[in-house]
């Protein structure tokens, strides 16, 4: 928290007070002075200039769309050549055909010469073999396309990390090798993080978990990184920047505030291994981890517009037959009326 100086200060020889906004530029120029003078690694700028990535690959996937287009044409080109190349053939079929039947008809006319033939058939092969190289080429470029388009659709909704965590109860199994959660080295195999920044996996103080880092301000080396990533046991640093998903080890059912809880056409609402948070962080129960896991990371990814896996249920409530007459406010009130009856007879 930046915090405003309220000192006495000079400016221009003139004794007075500065005004709010005048002391807050100042703090301002302070601190970006201060934050100048660190080393990258001590939360100063980072190395690499940030880049625009929304921009970027945006820009790439335009390129990408004309690389395509312009290939597209010549896959077009070589399909054209090919069928008058195969007319070609046809012709000279038709000719090897007649000198044929010449020579059928007429001993002494020249045998037929198919030299012209099976070299017609040889170009047709060669272009076939590049025919079949183009459209190979055609399909790398529409995967590519499609990666793009995928990275886009998720840095629109901020899904490009997403991190991965155990609760302090499924901590505590782990180090005490209970298995009711998974552990770290079975979702280790999920993590596509930058290890040589965020830190090594390996099994110290007792339990398999991430390393500590060796810079401060690791997530960092994710901002001119342009590749979709899941960070299992992410550093602080990184956690709180990013979608984190967190597995529980009870979850089961539960009531929140953003449903109703009240009794709606004899059915009662209730969530279900689930709780996502505004899209940007999740609670997930252990029980159904392998399930709930990859949904939740897709619907991260989508914004949160759809999830495969329903997590509210519908529970029908059963009646409950009451007999009033067994009801202690109603004896009471019976009772009452004995007493007051009584009292008029007596009284």
């Amino acid at each position: 928290m930046m915090s405003i100086p309220l000192v006495y200060s000079l400016e221009d020889d003139d004794n007075r007070y500065l005004s709010y906004k005048e002391k807050q530029d100042k703090e301002l120029e302070r601190l970006l002075d201060e934050y100048e003078l660190k080393e990258p690694d001590e939360g100063g700028p980072p190395v690499q200039e940030l880049l625009d990535f929304n921009k970027v690959h945006q820009d790439e996937l335009e390129e990408l769309n004309q690389e395509l287009s312009d290939h597209n044409k010549l896959v077009t080109t070589r399909i054209s050549n090919i069928e008058t190349q195969n007319e070609t053939i046809q012709k000279e079929t038709q000719k090897l055909t007649q000198a044929q039947q010449l020579v059928q008809e007429d001993w002494s006319a020249p045998q037929p010469d198919n030299s012209q033939l099976v070299s017609e058939y040889q170009i047709l092969e060669i272009m076939t073999k590049e025919l079949e190289e183009l459209i190979g080429d055609k399909k790398k470029m529409e995967s590519q396309i499609n990666v793009k388009e995928l990275l886009i659709e998720i840095l629109k909704h901020d899904a490009k990390l997403i991190g991965i965590e155990l609760s302090a109860n499924c901590i505590a199994m782990a180090k005490l090798n209970m298995t009711s959660c998974p552990t770290y080295e079975d979702l280790y195999s999920l993590d596509t993080s930058i290890t040589a920044i965020s830190g090594e996996f390996s099994f110290h103080d007792g339990w398999f978990h991430r390393e500590k880092t060796g810079y401060q301000d690791s997530f960092r080396a994710y901002d001119n990184d342009g590749i979709i990533r899941i960070l299992v046991d992410p550093p602080q640093n990184e956690g709180i920047r990013i979608k984190m998903i967190t597995i529980e080890s009870n979850l089961g059912f539960y009531t929140d505030k953003g449903f109703t809880t009240k009794v709606t056409d004899g059915k009662r609402v209730l969530g279900n291994e689930r709780i996502i948070k505004n899209c940007t962080t999740a609670k997930i129960s252990a029980d159904n981890w392998k399930m709930l896991l990859p949904d939740t990371i897709h619907t991260f990814r989508n914004g949160c517009e759809s999830a495969e896996i329903e997590d509210l249920i519908e529970f029908d409530m059963p009646k409950t037959e009451i007999d009033i007459w067994t009801s202690p406010n109603v004896q009471y009130a019976e009772w009452l009326l004995k007493i007051k009856q009584t009292c008029k007879v007596k009284c």
